[in-house]
């Protein structure tokens, strides 16, 4: 786990399943929280922002005005990445045993051993959590609004 990220199961009864969702936890004057030096990149493209009222009737019951400002699955906003952006930083190398196509995020079959190609630990850390949430189907996203405030 890492700090300011939060995972959530939220059932969908009007489709009878469950939406997964990642979302980082805003702070004062940035919703974006630690989510942040992810804003104007690629990957930061594929991050939408939703609202805190959305959010708040999702964890209550009511999915149907997240999954609308959700858009796009997962898995869709991953491959929307460029691969140069996205493939396993190890993928090439010696270091990687299993050498597969499925080394991006949004193939569905990410392995576990995958990290997002960055040389910054931290950004390296955020971005792997993120790709492997996008291949097992979870949203990510930002919240904007005071409902999810962390002062």
């Amino acid at each position: 786990m890492i700090d300011g990220l939060r995972y959530a199961v939220i059932p969908d009864p009007d489709r009878k399943t469950t939406l997964l969702v990642l979302y980082a936890t805003p702070l004062p004057g940035n919703h974006w929280g630690v989510l942040a030096p992810f804003r104007d990149t690629s990957w930061g493209a594929q991050i939408p922002t939703v609202t805190g009222e959305a959010l708040s009737h999702a964890l209550h019951g009511r999915p149907k005005p997240l999954r609308e400002q959700l858009g796009k699955p997962a898995r869709e906003r991953a491959r929307r990445v460029p691969e140069e952006d996205s493939v396993c930083r190890d993928y090439d190398s010696a270091a990687c045993s299993i050498g597969t196509v499925n080394c991006v995020p949004g193939s569905g079959k990410l392995p576990r051993c995958y990290e997002a190609p960055t040389e910054n630990r931290d950004l390296r850390l955020l971005a792997t959590a993120i790709g492997q949430a996008w291949d097992e189907g979870r949203y990510v996203f930002v919240v904007e609004g005071p409902e999810f405030l962390v002062t």
